[in-house]
């Protein structure tokens, strides 16, 4: 008992999150962005998911007026599927140098996330910036200090903080409909015998080393040969990436962090293994565990075996709140009744929609800079543990390893 009043105590003073990012009172707007003027976006590393986030933008109203990518090849394909002809750079600094942008959502590797986003701010231009926000934790540190720092809005994309969904979830959780909460479960799993960023770097169209600035992709990345492999699955090599831990873990992370109103764990383990891409180098089967003081968070994930799909249940003294594959939540009491029960909807538009809300009226996005952060450790701590073998002890309240 004394632990748990403890814990509220910590929370009340360190927690900034819960249901309340989705009802921010509107400030009056304090931009140079007129309630009448289309906002105006860039992109930058325009590649699947770089595309799918600028047609969102598109659609909602957003005019995308430049793109930057290594890739000439990605860059054509992205024009194609904004159905415009975009002006277009290579080096993303001369898309920053535009008078003309208002924000930019960036979708490049993630070795490049810290560098970007740096630029970006110093430009004065909004960033929209894919998760995962960092490649390290001091990476993460810096980029928290430099965008608190200006007067930027910077929406880290965990979408799942857009959801109203998870939103209902966490008041389930924050009433006391479950009781306390004591274990969360996460999981994704999906059905990908081949892995489609390495079946894709065979296609030579896509993948030409004559269209591809090589030495720009690898930045500040030891350097190699091109590699068309690692140049499109970069996700799994860790020269560039963490893998499914940074990749698939930021979104269950960074949920289960909001409705258990938790900054953060106090030790993770991980374990895995590369048991069907042997040209990973990351593991293509992990799982990590997060003691978080009074419960505690496992999350699994795979691509050899779709039959679970993606999911997440919150288990307390009283009942479950659980994500279903049938596209409902919904809450159990300890006797597998069903009290009550809300549908899922669709949280990457809302997400984009909130950051061009706050371009307009300046107010803190859905999921900013410090929250991206602080979710993103715990993925980090899970790799750490994983390449060393070992449990790492962390501490939330000063953003530092243990033990």
């Amino acid at each position: 008992m004394h632990e748990q009043k403890n814990r509220r105590s910590f929370l009340k003073q360190t927690a900034a999150v819960g249901a309340g990012a989705l009802t921010i009172t509107r400030l009056a707007p304090q931009s140079a962005i007129g309630a009448n003027d289309r906002i105006r976006v860039g992109g930058i590393g325009v590649g699947d998911r770089g595309s799918d986030r600028l047609r969102t933008a598109k659609r909602l109203g957003a005019d995308i007026v430049a793109l930057a990518d290594v890739n000439q090849a990605m860059l054509e394909r992205c024009d194609a599927r904004l159905e415009q002809k975009t002006e277009c750079y290579v080096d993303y600094r001369d898309l920053l140098a535009r008078g003309d942008i208002d924000g930019v959502v960036v979708a490049a590797p993630d070795h490049w996330h810290h560098d970007i986003l740096l630029d970006a701010v110093a430009a004065k231009k909004d960033v929209y910036i894919e998760k995962p926000l960092s490649r390290t934790i001091e990476e993460g540190d810096d980029m928290v200090k430099t965008v608190q720092a200006s007067q930027q809005i910077v929406q880290v994309g965990n979408h799942r903080r857009s959801g109203q969904h998870w939103a209902v979830a966490h008041e389930k959780i924050a009433e006391g409909k479950i009781g306390e909460l004591k274990w969360i479960r996460t999981w994704d799993c999906r059905y990908r015998l081949i892995d489609p960023y390495q079946e894709r770097a065979k296609d030579k169209n896509l993948f030409n080393p004559e269209r591809i600035d090589w030495q720009r992709f690898l930045g500040s990345a030891p350097s190699r040969v091109f590699d068309a492999e690692r140049c499109s699955a970069w996700r799994w090599f860790w020269d560039y990436a963490g893998g499914l831990m940074t990749d698939i873990g930021p979104h269950m992370l960074d949920v289960a962090m909001w409705l258990a109103d938790c900054p953060g764990p106090k030790s993770v383990v991980c374990n895995g293994g590369n048991y069907h891409y042997p040209r990973w180098e990351t593991p293509d089967n992990v799982h990590a565990i997060l003691d978080c003081a009074t419960f505690s968070i496992v999350f699994n994930v795979q691509f050899m075996n779709g039959r679970d799909g993606d999911g997440a249940a919150y288990f307390g003294t009283k009942g479950a709140v659980v994500q279903e594959r049938d596209g409902y939540f919904r809450l159990y009491d300890t006797q597998d009744h069903v009290l009550e029960e809300w549908k899922y909807g669709d949280e990457g538009t809302a997400h984009m929609q909130n950051f061009l809300d706050c371009m307009r009226d300046r107010r803190p996005p859905n999921s900013p800079v410090d929250m991206g952060h602080r979710v993103i450790i715990g993925a980090h701590l899970a790799n750490i543990s994983y390449r060393t073998g070992q449990r790492i002890g962390w501490d939330p309240l000063r953003g530092q390893m243990t033990g």
